[in-house]
C-alpha cells in the first residue's frame, strides 16, 4: 500500500518530451492498430512507453516520436482495454525476460 507515492512523477511539455528523444531515448507507444507488434515480441524494456486515452489513442504529436507501436492481444469481440489495465498489461510485460 501506498507505493504510488513512492513513484517519480514528472510532468512534461511536448518540447521537453522531445528533448529526451534528441537524447536516444527509445519511445513505444501502445495501439491496438494492425501494424503494432504484439507485446510478447516486442522488446520494451529501458524505453518511454506512451498511453492514450480509450476513445482516440495517442495524439499524432507524440505518435510521430515513437520508434515503434505495441498492442496487447485481446479476443476478437474486445474492442479496446482500459488505459489502467493496459498500462498495468504493459508494465508487468516489461518485467518479465
Amino acid at each position: 500500500m501506498g507505493a504510488i507515492f513512492k513513484q517519480s512523477i514528472y510532468l512534461m511539455n511536448i518540447n521537453e518530451i522531445k528533448k529526451l528523444k534528441q537524447k536516444g531515448i527509445r519511445f513505444i507507444g501502445a495501439s491496438n492498430e494492425y501494424d503494432s507488434i504484439d507485446i510478447t515480441k516486442a522488446e520494451i524494456k529501458n524505453a518511454v512507453i506512451i498511453l492514450g486515452n480509450e476513445g482516440q489513442g495517442i495524439s499524432g504529436e507524440l505518435r510521430v516520436l515513437c520508434d515503434e507501436m505495441i498492442k496487447i492481444p485481446v479476443a476478437d469481440n474486445c474492442e479496446s482495454i482500459n488505459v489502467a489495465a493496459a498500462a498495468s498489461i504493459i508494465m508487468w510485460e516489461a518485467r518479465q525476460g
